[in-house]
């Protein structure tokens, strides 16, 4: 089958790629928006298993953009990421054998993205998760600024 595109004058001299700026280091809550199972590539883990997890910012100014982070499945010296993932995803994490989600368990919920702003191949900067904690309310916030309220209940 064949297709035909009309591009216009204004289409082939826009030089827009699509892509958006990196978003600003900083702390974020955000959802687990996609999951895909793969294998390491190269290195010294290559064909071990990974999940490269696509995170969605939930709140504030940069609602709805995504960031990115490989999520190792094995233990090595990034084993502390993995631990901290799924702790932060409200998973029991202690010594010894864990059992790993099935991706469907783990989309949608939850996590606190701690983002730092890195280079990419051409050295245009770009977004590293460098971190992960639980999700911040605003009782957190309330909370830490030592906000109680009316019945002394810390908020």
């Amino acid at each position: 089958m064949g297709y035909t595109i009309s591009f216009s004058e204004d289409s082939l001299a826009s030089k827009g790629t699509g892509s958006l700026e990196a978003i600003p280091a900083g702390s974020y809550n955000a959802t687990v928006f996609d999951v895909k199972e793969e294998t390491v590539r190269s290195g010294p883990n290559e064909g071990k298993p990974r999940f490269n997890v696509q995170f969605r910012i939930s709140e504030g100014q940069y609602e709805n953009r995504r960031v990115f982070s490989y999520v190792p499945l094995y233990a090595a010296n990034d084993a502390w990421k993995a631990a901290a993932f799924f702790k932060s995803l409200g998973y029991d994490v202690k010594a010894g054998n864990f059992k790993v989600p099935v991706t469907g368990e783990i989309l949608g919920k939850g996590i606190g993205v701690r983002v730092k702003v890195g280079s990419d191949l051409n050295g245009a900067p770009r977004n590293e998760v460098s971190g992960f904690d639980a999700p911040t309310t605003a009782s957190d916030v309330l909370s830490s600024l030592g906000a109680t309220a009316v019945g002394q209940e810390t908020w």
